[in-house]
């Protein structure tokens, strides 16, 4: 009996310097795996094991293997969920009855590789692993001691085990941080190029660069949205055919899509993407909208993407989305610029085409006006004198808008005035400037045009109206009617029909109001036009009118008529009117 007590007493001695030597040995290393193996080569070389694990915890209630002896790593699943459930060394084939359905899992995988014992390493009432051993090498039994000393050296190791957590913690920490710096310094750089250049391919080719060079990614798209689809501005797929049609309905995505075996294609788009060797999907924002999307094929090397990478990702698709649109407004800005200033020279040349002055016509009143509108059109008028009894007047509608509209302007005054001193026929000078216009323009752009020679002497007008808005004749102060007779606009035909001129009588008191198309179809509120048949009223109303009093008349009715609304068209008018004294 003396014996026994001596020799226990003895083991409790050799345990105790045992645990004493393996705490110094585990305490002063802050290596996981080397503090792991020791906890295993120490626990199977006193009690002669020759198969153990190590779990310890990555998660709350998540454990993953980290050191095994004896064993293949093949044997087992790597990964377990394991709640706080047992403070003691605890028999395998007990916890395969256990009440969690997770423990018995872990139980029927430890039995499969002949594990008999796990063993809790718990701090402070938590558990920080767990170690799995085998049965011994000698058949026996584990006994009540070996239970103490296996708990005596959980206890040790869990400290050790939790410090070396800490210590891989902060390391891989500090690693993600240091990937984190270079990637922020990397996005720096590259945001810093992108928004340097307002060129869209030279952003398109820095996002390539960032792609291939710091994820690993040779394969992938960009989609960008045009206002109105979305269209490849980007491809890197030799193989990708899929209609960009199908692809709209992604334009509204804002998560990142990662096709896997846990989250395969859910519809027809995706299948198409993924079977097109497509692995991620990326919204690319700006100003938080949708802007187009990011298609990445696999990496090379394989491997899939972690969080801080896709942050990356996240982060450099949306600083390519804001440079392009950044591109795009500048893009805009200039195009805008430059039609201001088209717009601008376009109303010095129609500007210096009209009349400074209008000359004085013994016994005749002529006034004339013209309001550009926003935009600028070909509206012309001229009044010039041929001879001491004879002036031309001519009104004219270039179609089209801006420089070219004016330069034809240009054409038709140039017209004009070679043509007019000629003393032809009306008729033949008109077929004159119609063939001079036919041969300088293209076929999208013709004039109307109104012309005609007053005769002061024989108190006659004689004009051809090419096709012109029809001038107005308020005669004997009583009777108005249309100017009519001529033929077709200029412009459109080499040889048209032969023109047809009119000679009238102007008594006193006689007018003629002729206008562009901005009069008549002048727009109101409501979407209506001022009308033909509102012009015609309004010319009779103005027979007593001075011709300077006639054109203030018509024109503040239009621009009451048109209250609320922007001009859409030039407002051009020319009134001729013989003074009632003459």
């Amino acid at each position: 009996m003396n014996t026994e007590n001596t020799d226990n007493a003895l083991d409790i001695i050799s345990d105790s310097a045992a645990l004493l030597e393996l705490s110094t040995i585990l305490n002063a290393s802050t290596d996981l795996e080397f503090i792991l193996g020791n906890v295993l080569l120490s626990c199977m070389g006193k009690l002669l094991v020759t198969r153990g694990i190590v779990l310890v915890q990555t998660g709350a209630s998540h454990y993953r293997i980290r050191s095994i002896k004896g064993l293949r790593s093949d044997d087992f699943d790597l990964e377990y969920d394991l709640p706080e459930g047992w403070e003691h060394v605890q028999r395998v084939s007990d916890l395969r009855t256990a009440a969690h359905p997770a423990i018995r899992e872990f139980a029927d995988c430890a039995a499969g590789c002949e594990l008999e014992l796990v063993i809790p390493m718990r701090l402070n009432e938590r558990m920080v692993g767990v170690v799995g051993l085998g049965k011994k090498i000698t058949g026996q039994k584990f006994t009540s001691a070996d239970m103490t000393f296996l708990e005596s050296v959980a206890a040790v190791a869990a400290t050790a085990v939790k410090g070396a957590l800490t210590i891989e913690e902060l390391r891989i920490l500090n690693r993600r941080l240091d990937t984190k710096v270079q990637e922020m310094n990397t996005l720096f750089e590259t945001s810093r190029e992108m928004n340097t250049t307002f060129e869209p391919d030279t952003i398109l080719r820095i996002l390539s660069y960032a792609l291939m060079g710091q994820l690993r990614v040779m394969r992938f798209a960009v989609f960008t949205w045009d206002g109105e689809r979305l269209r490849p501005v980007l491809m890197k797929l030799p193989d990708f055919d899929i209609d960009t049609d199908a692809l709209q309905e992604l334009m509204e995505l804002r998560e990142t899509i990662l096709f896997s075996e846990r989250r395969p294609p859910e519809n027809a788009v995706e299948n198409a993407l993924h079977a097109a060797g497509i692995h991620t999907v990326l919204p690319m924002l700006s100003q938080h909208q949708p802007r187009g999307i990011l298609c990445l094929g696999e990496r090379v090397g394989g491997g899939r993407f972690d969080t801080l990478e896709l942050e990356y990702l996240h982060a450099l698709a949306n600083i390519a989305s804001s440079a392009l649109e950044n591109a795009r407004l500048v893009k805009e800005t200039i195009e805008k610029q430059r039609i201001e200033k088209e717009l601008s020279v376009a109303k010095s040349i129609q500007k210096g085409l009209l009349p400074s002055c209008i000359p004085a016509v013994p016994g005749y009143e002529i006034a004339a006006v013209n309001e550009s509108s926003q935009q600028i059109g070909g509206d012309y008028y001229d009044v010039m004198r041929l001879s001491e009894h004879e002036y031309v007047l001519a009104i004219g509608d270039v179609s089209g808008k801006g420089i070219p509209a004016s330069l034809l302007m240009a054409n038709v005054q140039a017209a004009l005035r070679t043509i007019s001193p000629l003393r032809l026929p009306l008729p033949e000078a008109t077929e004159r400037i119609n063939a001079l216009i036919y041969s300088n323009t293209s076929a999208d752009k013709f004039i109307t045009f109104f012309w005609g020679i007053l005769d002061t002497r024989a108190h006659s007008f004689e004009y051809v109206n090419a096709g012109h808005n029809h001038p107005y004749l308020l005669h004997d102060g009583t009777r108005t009617r249309m100017l009519d007779a001529g033929g077709l606009i200029l412009g459109i035909m080499e040889h048209p029909p032969p023109y047809v001129s009119e000679r009238i009588a102007l008594g006193p008191g006689d007018m003629i109001v002729t206008y562009t198309d901005g009069v008549n179809e002048a727009m109101s509120h409501d979407m209506e036009e001022f009308s033909d048949e509102r012009l015609a009223d309004l010319v009779e109303q103005c027979r007593t009118l001075t011709a300077e009093e006639t054109l203030q008349r018509i024109r503040a009715e239009i621009v009451s008529f048109t209250a609320g609304t922007a001009q859409s068209d030039d407002i051009t008018m020319l009134v001729l009117r013989r003074s009632p004294q003459s």
